[in-house]
């Protein structure tokens, strides 16, 4: 069961007008908010075109066994940069991870990505835009 909290409808108003600020910076939009790409399906939030064309990238640049492995790649509009990449049933394999890291650093780096696998084996891969970093923030999968 989900609790709802009536807004007044200034507040309402508001939190709408901000919603519509931040998808409209966010850049031109494609007619849809997906597709499959490679076997791979693709999801903007907010149909972003280039978070589209970025995601057909990762999928480009990932070794074809690797990349065969994915069921989707969902790019979060909202937090910009960040994916959630699910993994096909049973074919997790450790390389994976890096495979999927190195892909979307190539494809222009991240500000985050959640692996999601069965069996236990889904991960986060700390933000990486190529730059060298202060300490090791890195969740191994």
């Amino acid at each position: 069961m989900v609790d709802y909290t009536d807004l007044p409808t200034e507040a309402a108003a508001l939190i709408q007008r901000q919603y519509d600020i931040d998808r409209a910076e966010a850049g031109p939009k494609a007619p849809v908010s997906g597709f499959r790409y490679r076997g791979v399906k693709i999801e903007s939030r907010w149909n972003v075109l280039a978070e589209l064309d970025k995601m057909r990238r990762i999928i480009d640049v990932m070794p074809e066994l690797m990349a065969r492995r994915l069921e989707s790649i969902w790019c979060d509009s909202n937090a910009g940069s960040c994916y959630t990449v699910t993994v096909r049933p049973g074919l997790w394999v450790p390389e994976l991870r890096w495979a999927i890291s190195n892909a979307v650093l190539d494809a222009g780096g991240h500000n985050g990505i959640v692996v999601e696998a069965d069996g236990g084996n889904g991960c986060h891969i700390d933000p990486d835009w190529g730059e060298p970093l202060d300490v090791g923030l890195g969740n191994p999968c």
